[in-house]
């Protein structure tokens, strides 16, 4: 059984129902040097998503526990939970083994970033409309799949497609198998272990998802403590964060078919994508985030604009 941490033991016995943690959680998140990028945006939101999902409630229906009273195993359980938080920096989906992107539920571990992504949204609309017709879609190939979760959301948005999911990372992929077991799609759901397209030759998609390494090395000396608890291979993308994306892009077009197109995130990576590759035609999409975030690129444009870069 957890020992409550000394520094938290005299206010956790005052503590009956659901509210008074709840209050005295967001109080301790406030208070402290935290950084909320991985999913909650504020103390309030990771506190009810930490309590919350430790006691296995439905998000939906929270607030009508919030009088429940709490077992003495469950209060020592989430104040060693919010120790760690608080004073390991470690992010809340890892403490909980759970992260959601959109509506859907991903296990995840240390091995793999914790999913976020606005490539999701884009999925939940399946991409229209620049893939018209979702059914005859044959193949998506998600590159840096990580976690897999893209490559799961993209299997629902194509239900005819062969889904492969890649990554240089076999910790990653590892995490992605749990995924795929739970989401029941290890008929279905490739996995590869590649780096880049390495061990993907002579194999073309009418899709490409990337949400590759784009931090570029002056953020990653400054990001917040909880993002040393990611990969740092699923970060680090070098002095402009373009590294990755700039082999991504020079192969992606022997990979796609002929109607094919690349979806690629990159942060507010705008300016430096547009200082990669003057000139290369692409299309910024629209996302929670803002209008540069995520873009589009061709396969014909690719294979045009590096053709005359040689």
């Amino acid at each position: 059984m957890y020992e409550i941490a000394p520094l938290l033991d005299d206010p956790i016995h005052n503590l009956k129902t659901i509210r008074d943690l709840y209050r005295w959680a967001v109080t301790e998140l406030e208070t402290s040097d935290l950084s909320f990028g991985h999913g909650s945006p504020s103390a309030l939101e990771d506190a009810s998503f930490l309590i919350c999902r430790a006691l296995k409630l439905p998000f939906e229906n929270f607030d009508m526990f919030l009088d429940a009273a709490l077992t003495h195993n469950e209060l020592v359980r989430i104040v060693h939970l919010i120790d760690r938080r608080v004073h390991d920096k470690t992010p809340t989906a890892y403490l909980l083994k759970e992260a959601w992107l959109t509506e859907h539920r991903f296990y995840i571990d240390e091995r793999a970033l914790i999913p976020r992504s606005y490539i999701a949204e884009l999925l939940e609309e399946d991409l229209t409309p620049w893939a018209a017709d979702p059914e005859a879609v044959h193949s998506v190939l998600d590159l840096c799949t990580g976690s897999g979760c893209l490559a799961i959301l993209a299997q629902g948005a194509f239900p005819n497609a062969k889904v492969t999911g890649s990554d240089i990372s076999q910790a990653a992929l590892e995490v992605a198998k749990i995924n795929r077991r739970d989401y029941d799609m290890e008929e279905t759901l490739e996995l590869v272990q590649s780096d880049l397209f390495e061990n993907l030759q002579g194999r073309r998609f009418d899709i490409i998802i990337s949400n590759p390494p784009y931090v570029t090395t002056d953020a990653m000396e400054r990001l917040p403590s909880e993002y040393r608890h990611e990969p740092a291979l699923a970060l680090a993308a070098g002095a402009d964060g373009m590294d990755v994306v700039r082999r991504i892009l020079a192969e992606a077009a022997d990979h796609l078919t002929e109607e094919g197109f690349i979806v690629v995130e990159v942060g507010d990576g705008l300016e430096a994508v547009e200082a990669a590759f003057p000139g290369l035609p692409i299309t910024w999409l629209s996302v929670s985030g803002g209008d540069d975030q995520v873009f589009l690129a061709q396969r014909a444009d690719l294979a045009q604009y590096f053709k005359t870069q040689h």
